[in-house]
């Protein structure tokens, strides 16, 4: 059995990062107002770009692609509103988070079994996630300029986003885990068989 981030094919590995920049492009967007239905999967990709893809040329490419982004929008709405703010910068510290413990919790299904790789994923994606919202929502509130707020006032605020910011990622992580898993036990297993078979026949 073989799992997509254990010596995988270049193809399956451009066919990863596609996927994961068009998921970019389709969600992060919704900063532009006629695309707004799907949730933001930037905090899942680098998460899923930490696990498959394991390389930082791949994180800075996201890293660029999400500011691109942002500033393409704020230019389309001819301002930075509350998008851009001297807090912006600590993003790439939040994303550096998802990324790392995307690299560190990849499945292994030939080694573990499956509730032993989706409870590894499921914990390193709750802590990650909620480092990556302590650090971006807790910077925009020191740095942004926009608040003046105790830390007894900013931890009531807290409970308003944190669910849904650490929520946010599950579904896209679940998918691209259930992706894995049927791929490793079914796609790469029979592809395995028939090359056996054909070595036989041979």
């Amino acid at each position: 059995m073989k799992s997509l981030n254990q010596k995988s094919p270049v193809n399956l590995l451009i066919a990863i990062f596609a996927l994961l920049t068009l998921l970019m492009l389709a969600t992060r967007t919704h900063h532009f107002p006629s695309l707004n239905n799907l949730p933001s999967a930037s905090i899942a990709i680098f998460f899923l770009a930490g696990m498959y893809l394991r390389n930082m040329k791949a994180f800075w490419f996201f890293y660029v692609l999400s500011v691109s982004i942002d500033l393409a929008s704020s230019y389309y709405r001819g301002s930075f509103g509350d998008c851009i703010t001297t807090s912006y910068p600590a993003l790439v510290l939040s994303y550096a988070a998802m990324f790392t413990a995307g690299y560190f919790t990849k499945p292994d299904w030939q080694q573990n079994a499956l509730p032993i790789n989706l409870a590894k994923v499921a914990i390193a994606l709750f802590i990650a996630s909620s480092i990556a919202f302590l650090i971006s929502n807790g910077s925009y509130y020191l740095l942004s300029g926009k608040f003046d707020v105790s830390w007894a006032e900013y931890t009531a605020r807290v409970d308003k986003y944190y669910f849904k910011s650490i929520s946010n990622p599950i579904f896209y992580v679940v998918s691209a885990i259930v992706i894995d898993f049927v791929f490793s036990h079914f796609v790469a297993d029979k592809a395995f068989d028939k090359h056996i078979k054909a070595d036989h026949n041979f």
